[in-house]
């Protein structure tokens, strides 16, 4: 565990990048309620993008390790990439929108940046779908405290993103990989 409260980053700090990659890491997966409440909520997008594209870049040479098949690869890559851009701006949209929380789309980004860290972690066969679960409480953790709304309506918003997210992301990766991806796991 972490030991007190001072050792919980509030950001991903590339200068200092492998110490700060691990203690972000860390933070977010086992004291997350504690990480997003001291969570920058300004500063721009390239610390959070730089962790996020770290963890992407872990899953996809761990996946391509396994998975001889490229459009396995190639899902993992653009899925893993795609989606805290997208979740971000679905997210912050229905919690500002619907629950008049107030926030920015930065924070919402934030969020989804920090829940990659569960990508450490996803590639492991037979536990990869709980890890994807424990990656949606962490953003749902990450919106309560960022956004201050309560934790079902958090819930409520990754449920109604997830949804939209699927019905937008089918099309486009049948065109781009064929059926494949319908049945693409690592």
């Amino acid at each position: 565990m972490i030991s007190s409260e001072q050792d919980v980053p509030t950001d991903f700090a590339p200068d200092n990048f492998l110490s700060s990659f691990f203690r972000t890491a860390k933070a977010v997966l086992l004291v997350p309620g504690l990480f997003y409440e001291r969570m920058k909520t300004n500063g721009g997008l390239r610390n959070p993008f730089v962790f996020l594209i770290s963890c992407v870049l872990v899953h996809t040479l761990i996946v391509s390790l396994f998975a001889r098949n490229q459009a396995i690869i190639a899902f993992h890559v653009i899925n893993e990439f795609l989606f805290p851009f997208a979740a971000a701006g679905i997210l912050f949209f229905i919690v500002t929108r619907l629950f008049k929380a107030s926030g920015t789309y930065e924070v919402a980004f934030r969020v989804n940046a920090y829940a990659a860290a569960t990508a450490l972690f996803s590639w492991i066969p037979l536990i990869g779908l709980f890890v994807q679960f424990y990656r949606f409480y962490l953003i749902a953790v990450g919106l309560s405290r960022a956004f201050s709304i309560r934790g079902s309506q958090a819930l409520l918003a990754i449920v109604i993103t997830v949804i939209i997210y699927i019905f937008a992301l089918g099309p486009i990766m049948t065109q781009i990989l064929g059926s494949q991806w319908l049945t693409a796991t690592p």
